[in-house]
């Protein structure tokens, strides 16, 4: 009978054990889990920041390619405008002059 009594009191001792072992494993396993999930959102905002500086750099990239060909448009401009005012002005100033006095 006694060796019976031994035997539940050391079933009881090594429950109490794993109980204790379950819920420090619990414990440790709810901070590892939070880790893990601080982790993955550094990890998250990490690469978006990292996709959104490639997409800026692309974007400045398109916007100065149209800002050069603006650039280039507005020159060629300016140089037919000047090619036809050296070209006419004086067809011009003859024209404006002949206006004026009637001719």
């Amino acid at each position: 009978m006694e060796d019976l009594i031994m035997k539940i009191i050391n079933i009881e001792e090594r429950a109490q054990e794993i109980i204790k072992d379950a819920k420090e494993a619990d414990k440790n396993l709810e901070a590892d889990v939070a880790k893990e999930t601080q982790k993955l959102h550094k990890d998250i905002a990490h690469k978006a920041q990292i996709k959104s500086e490639s997409i800026r750099s692309i974007e400045n990239s398109e916007a100065e390619e149209k800002i050069n060909v603006i650039r280039k448009n507005t020159e060629e401009s300016i140089a037919a405008l000047e090619k036809q005012y050296n070209d006419k002005k004086d067809e011009w100033i003859d024209r404006i002059v002949n206006n004026i006095i009637g001719e």
